[in-house]
C-alpha cells in the first residue's frame, strides 16, 4: 500500500512535508533517508509547492528566537544524558542566523547556570547551535568542563568561549556518538 497524497487534505499533507523538511534539515542531515527525499518530492508535487522555497521559509521562521526567552533556548530542543559520572542536558538550536544566537550568549550561558542550579537531575548542559547553511555546530565552552569534554571528544581546541565543529548537525548522529566516546 502506497502512500495515498491524494485522500488527506492539503493541510496534512503540508505539516508532513514541513516535518520531514525540518527534521533532515532539508536533506542536509545525515539522518536523511532516500525515503525522506522521496516523500518528500511526492508531497511537495500533490501540493505544487518547491521544496527549496518552503524549506527557506521553515528555516527563516525556525531562526525568529526573538519570543524565546534565554531559559526556553536552552530546553525547547533538548535532551538529558549520562556522559560517564556526569548528567549533561544536550541542547540544540537548528537556525540560519547564528549570530542572533551568539549575542544572546551571556544570558544563555547564565539561563544555563540557573539550569544546574535548579535541576537535580543536570551537572551541566552542552548548548549547540547548528547552523543550517553552513553545515556547522558551535558549541558554548563557558567553563572548565565543557572545554575539556568538547576538547576530548572532537579533538578541536578549546581556548575561546565558542568552538565552531564543521560538518556537526545531528545530535542524534554526531554529537551524542563523540560524547559517549
Amino acid at each position: 500500500m502506497g502512500l495515498r497524497v491524494n485522500d488527506l487534505p492539503h493541510s496534512i499533507v503540508g505539516l508532513m512535508l514541513s516535518a520531514i523538511l525540518s527534521d533532515a534539515l532539508a536533506f542536509r542531515s545525515p539522518t536523511t533517508t532516500s525515503h525522506d527525499q522521496e516523500v518528500a518530492r511526492t508531497l511537495a508535487n500533490a501540493l505544487e509547492i518547491s521544496i527549496d522555497n518552503l524549506a527557506d521559509n521553515l528555516f527563516k521562521a525556525k531562526s525568529d528566537i526573538s519570543c524565546f526567552s534565554d531559559k526556553e533556548l536552552i530546553t525547547m530542543d533538548s535532551k538529558k544524558y549520562a556522559v560517564g559520572d556526569t548528567n549533561i542536558r544536550v541542547s540544540v538550536l537548528e537556525t540560519t542566523t547564528p549570530d542572533s544566537v551568539l549575542a544572546r550568549q551571556a544570558g544563555i550561558i547564565e539561563a544555563i547556570a540557573d539550569c544546574v542550579e535548579n535541576e537535580s537531575d543536570v551537572d551541566d548542559v552542552l548548548f549547540f547551535i547548528v547552523d543550517i547553511l553552513k553545515g556547522e555546530a558551535t558549541v558554548f565552552t563557558y567553563n572548565d568542563w565543557t572545554k575539556r569534554i568538547i576538547s576530548t571528544s572532537f579533538s578541536v581546541s578549546t581556548n575561546a568561549n565558542t568552538v565552531t565543529l564543521p560538518g556537526i548537525v545531528s545530535r542524534k548522529r554526531q554529537i551524542l556518538p563523540a560524547l559517549a566516546g
